[in-house]
């Protein structure tokens, strides 16, 4: 069995797509300039509802969505329909670009009408075409700015692509070649589903005539997820921003909210109406804040097995216990 590629790998494939400068003035006018990333909605809308609500409590200066609204859950046009009349500046994910494709036919995995890709393909006929045009129009990154404070360049997963996350598993070297196009000081993330947070030092860019390589430090931070956390921790998940005067400080926000309702969601929507695993793996993520589907499909690629429940089973008596992802990185 070979690996479904479901977006290009290609590390070069997005360094030259759409991005858009978002200069913003305050809303409230007051000292302590805030911003909000909220990201990897991945359809579950009591978890966007409660994030929603946090935000109106917190009141900050502007709010940005870093991507992947759609996917991974069983609400995808639903979360579309609550988030897009705030009018929040946003940039796509992998799963927006994903589905839009697959949406339009383009890119069908071998079996699709079997229930492994039910949640995929259910999802995707979620998209009317209205919803394919606004998804294929969110540019790929973003730089934010705030008055009186330092930009801050948003990406969903990395500034050179939209799969490739800025966590734990990508060493300082190779973040600092994906920071070497980035003039701004602080980069901000999703895509990995869980907080984390580091400094490194990784080139600037070159201006004519210089010979010398010259290094600056970047502040990367990766926020939560709100609709699928891979933290452990199963509520809705956001990141905070706060300029204190000389560098953005990032609050990580967890967020109570009503876990029976997307459950409810996932059994009264015909997701698992036809026994699919994939949908099972999925709904299991929102249970307990774990990677359950990709790391169970990779595993039965690489051992030629079927994607079964049986083969599930073996699965997990041979996984690893979880271990909880360390928020910032050791000094």
């Amino acid at each position: 069995m070979r690996p479904v590629v479901y977006q290009s790998d290609n590390i070069d494939s997005y360094t030259s797509a759409t991005e858009v400068v978002h200069t913003a003035p305050l809303i409230h006018g007051r000292g302590g300039v805030t911003f909000a990333v909220i990201a990897d909605l991945h359809g579950n809308v009591p978890a966007l509802d409660a994030v929603l609500a946090d935000l109106e409590r917190v009141q900050p200066d502007r709010v940005v969505v870093a991507g992947d609204f759609v996917n991974r859950g069983p609400q995808s046009r639903a979360a579309l329909e609550r988030i897009a009349p705030y009018g929040f500046p946003a940039i796509s994910g992998n799963h927006d670009t994903w589905l839009v494709a697959l949406a339009q036919g383009v890119g069908l995995p071998d079996g699709w009408e079997t229930p492994w890709w039910t949640p995929v393909r259910m999802a995707s006929a979620e998209l009317t075409p209205e919803w394919q045009a606004w998804l294929s129009a969110l540019p790929f990154s973003m730089r934010l700015e705030l008055p009186g404070a330092a930009p801050v360049r948003i990406v969903h997963g990395s500034p050179r692509h939209s799969r490739e996350g800025m966590g734990r598993m990508l060493g300082d070297a190779i973040l600092a070649e994906a920071l070497a196009a980035t003039d701004e000081p602080m980069v901000i993330g999703a895509h990995i589903h869980y907080p984390y947070e580091r400094r490194l030092r990784a080139p600037s860019r070159a201006t004519p005539g210089e010979h010398v390589e010259k290094h600056v430090e970047k502040h990367v931070v990766v926020i939560g997820a709100v609709g699928c956390p891979f933290n452990g921790d199963i509520d809705a998940q956001y990141g905070l921003f706060t300029w204190d005067g000389a560098d953005w400080r990032f609050e990580h926000r967890s967020v109570p909210y009503d876990h029976e309702a997307v459950y409810a969601a996932w059994r009264d929507s015909g997701y698992l109406a036809d026994g699919s695993l994939a949908s099972e793996l999925m709904m299991l993520e929102h249970q307990t804040a774990i990677t359950q589907y990709v790391p169970f499909w990779e595993w039965a690629l690489e051992h030629d097995l079927p994607l079964t429940h049986a083969t599930h089973a073996r699965f997990v008596r041979q996984r690893a216990p979880y271990a909880p992802p360390p928020q910032r990185a050791q000094a």
